[in-house]
């Protein structure tokens, strides 16, 4: 695929992902993807590796955003096998507190699939909102 093609298939799988149509965002991914947050916040940070893991881990984010989260994508970029997502995250914690995040999301595309995603956001200001 191409580098437009790559951009709007990992807009269409986070869009996806946002309206919680897990198997439309399954079906642009590679079976042994792998979803990588750095830190160290608890039920969040760490490498996701399948989509059996990832499915769990969708899970527990949306027991945190029990009216979901809403996906505001500012900018992609793309290239013959990544794509980067600049993008805005925003919902109600189960917590009572408003949720508000930027993010960064590199999407390494294999074979036209998802293979690897990196997840890049503030941490500690999602702690602070998510577990204080």
């Amino acid at each position: 695929m191409g580098t437009e093609q790559n951009k709007e298939m990992v807009k269409a799988t986070w869009t996806a992902f946002a309206k919680g149509d897990i198997k439309t965002a399954f079906g642009n991914m590679a079976d042994n993807v792998s979803w990588l947050v750095p830190g160290n916040t608890p039920g969040v940070s760490g490498l996701k590796r399948g989509k059996d893991e990832i499915l769990k881990f969708m899970g527990s984010i949306g027991n945190v955003f029990p009216e979901g989260l809403q996906s505001e994508i500012t900018r992609a970029h793309a290239s013959e096998d990544a794509v980067i997502l600049e993008l805005t995250n925003r919902g109600k914690v189960s917590n009572g507190k408003s949720y508000e995040n930027e993010y960064c999301f590199v999407f390494e595309i294999e074979n036209g699939k998802i293979r690897r995603i990196r997840e890049y956001t503030d941490t500690q200001k999602a702690k602070e909102i998510l577990f204080s």
